[in-house]
Formats: C-alpha cells, sequence, structure tokens
C-alpha cells in the first residue's frame, strides 16, 4: 500500500488538476467593456448546456453579470498568453479592457457583450441564477447560465475531436503557472 501526505487545506494546488482558462467579456449598463481571466468555470448540464462560473463579488465582471445577465466565454489558446495575463491588471472599471490588452471586440451573435476576435472559441452566455457560497473577505459566488450561442475559428473545424483540441492549443492554469493539453491517451471504449 502506498503511503499517503495528509496537507493542510492551503496546499490544495497538489491536489488539483489545472483548470482551462476562458476570458469572460462582459459589459456594464454604461457599454464600457470588461475582459477577464477565469479558470473557475465548469460545465454542469450538456443539453441544455448550462455552465457555472466562481467569482469573487469584488470583481467587474461579476458586477457586469449581475447588471446585464449576460457574458462571453471565450477561449484563448498559448499564443495569448500574455495579454491574457493583461487582462488581470487592475485598471479603472470605466476603462475599456480591450484597448488596455490588445484585444478586438468581435458582434456576438446573441447577447450584447462582444466575443474576442483572437480567442479560438466563444460561448455565449445568459444567466439563469447566482448563488453566494461564502461570507469570507472575498464573498464568494457561483454564476450559472444557459448557453444560447457558440461559434469557433473556421480553420479548427474539423470535426475531429482528438486533433480539433491540439489545434486549439488551449491554456490551463494552477498555482501562478500555466499549461496546455498533453496528448490523446483513449477514449470511453477502452476496457
Amino acid at each position: 500500500m502506498k503511503n499517503k501526505k495528509d496537507l493542510e487545506l492551503q496546499h490544495y494546488s497538489l491536489c488539483l488538476i489545472p483548470v482551462p482558462v476562458y476570458l469572460i467579456s462582459t459589459m456594464d449598463n454604461n457599454d464600457t467593456y470588461n475582459i477577464a481571466p477565469y479558470g473557475m468555470v465548469i460545465p454542469v448540464s450538456y443539453n441544455p448546456l448550462i455552465i457555472s462560473v466562481g467569482s469573487a463579488k469584488n470583481r467587474d465582471t461579476y458586477r457586469n453579470i449581475l447588471e446585464t445577465n449576460e457574458f462571453v466565454l471565450n477561449i484563448p489558446g498559448i499564443e495569448l498568453l500574455r495579454k491574457v495575463n493583461k487582462t488581470a491588471d487592475p485598471i479603472p472599471s470605466e476603462e475599456d479592457e480591450f484597448i488596455h490588452a490588445n484585444l478586438t471586440p468581435i458582434k456576438s451573435l446573441v447577447v450584447k457583450p462582444p466575443r474576442i476576435e483572437e480567442c479560438k472559441a466563444h460561448l455565449e452566455c445568459e444567466t439563469i441564477w447566482i448563488k453566494e457560497v461564502s461570507n469570507d473577505a472575498e464573498n464568494r459566488v457561483i454564476i450559472t447560465a444557459k448557453v444560447v450561442a457558440l461559434s469557433l475559428d473556421e480553420d479548427i473545424f474539423i470535426k475531429n475531436l482528438c486533433k480539433q483540441k491540439g489545434l486549439m492549443k488551449p491554456l490551463f492554469y494552477e498555482g501562478k503557472s500555466y499549461f496546455t493539453l498533453g496528448s490523446y491517451v483513449g477514449n470511453r471504449k477502452m476496457r
């Protein structure tokens, strides 16, 4: 039997798998654009397609979603790493984050907040509910939303899931470090 090491909760990053990085684009009621990197994003249903996002209440992203009930999950590739980091800069709420990070807004198919042209894929979302999950200094919430439109760069629309995910070159994040996909290792038919 292998020996197991008990850890304090602050060492959680040693036990978790890196999470995908999404750039969430929102806008406030004054039509000011915001972008922020998020890793606490998970699909919770595929039919209908429902996504949950964990956020702190003190973020512009959360306040904008609360105001408008809409946002876009944009999937950046590894080539956008520096711009992803720029979207994490603390800048005033009234500043356009697209300009700050040198990214290009493009009209969304259904929702009002724009998609990010440089990203590989986009999930346009409408909020279903928001639930507070902590009363600590950050006041964490879970935002659950229905995906109402999808788009993908045409050059990676190849209908071969294994090859397509490799072409996306998505970013993953854990413990202040970035990663990308390794390699295809199998499927559900393997026994």
